[in-house]
């Protein structure tokens, strides 16, 4: 069961910007050389390869998600086929799944993975959604701590971005997600980290964080973008 949901998390987070590319190209030829009813793959495919294509050029808002943590309804309409496959497999990996919920990292730094409305039980003074492809739920958005950070799922913002949303928190104690709290909530929780002078080097922020939660991985992209971080905080 914890094999199948690791294979899932990889597949999903560590390589989506190749395999929704691969995706979107692999529909629209097959709906272009099917024709018929089948030609409705070509909208299936342009779905998959906008938001791959996005990745790639790190345009983190393809969904229009707004600071308030909503996805319009027509972005949502226009991006059902991905948005849908998307919400599948996080239900899927979160069922399947016995990591828990939430890991606290220190007092003041809790990570965690996209919480139900009923999974909000502590309070926090900032409570940071780092996911693009998600509404958050309204018990969440409409928290006073509530902000929105969207990173596209696998993929990493510039170092200059990251720096002047980790500048913006509030004092006090930080959630903080992606979808699964792997990757992205990662590299947020090591700028954070950074930031406040708790640790001295992403090496050791990254022992500290998978001591409370061992899942988090980051990729090469989150990895490039940290390590910059690191230095533009040391200038």
């Amino acid at each position: 069961m914890d094999l199948l949901c690791l294979s899932i998390t990889f597949v999903i987070a560590m390589n989506y910007k190749y395999l929704i590319t691969f995706i979107g190209l692999m529909l629209m030829a097959i709906g272009f050389a099917e024709r018929g009813w089948l030609i409705l793959l070509v909208w299936f495919g342009v779905v998959f390869f906008i938001p791959g294509l996005a990745h790639w050029l790190g345009a983190h808002r393809i969904f229009g998600k707004r600071p308030d943590g909503i996805i319009p309804v027509w972005h949502r309409l226009i991006f059902f086929p991905l948005l849908g496959y998307t919400f599948i497999v996080w239900h899927l990996t979160r069922l399947l799944s016995q990591e828990s919920a939430y890991n606290s990292v220190t007092d003041q730094l809790v990570v965690g993975r996209r919480l139900l409305p009923s999974e909000l039980r502590d309070r926090f003074d900032n409570y940071i959604d780092l996911t693009a492809e998600f509404s958050e739920p309204a018990d969440v958005r409409c928290s006073p701590a509530y902000r929105c950070f969207p990173i596209l799922d696998g993929a990493a913002p510039t170092s200059s971005a990251l720096r002047q949303s980790v500048s913006r928190l509030r004092p006090g104690r930080t959630f903080i997600h992606c979808a699964q709290g792997h990757g992205r909530t990662g590299l947020f929780a090591l700028a954070v980290l950074l930031k406040s002078g708790a640790i001295t080097d992403v090496e050791e922020g990254l022992r500290i964080l998978t001591a409370a939660r061992p899942a988090i991985r980051l990729n090469g992209e989150q990895r490039k973008c940290i390590l910059n971080f690191a230095k533009e905080l040391a200038v």
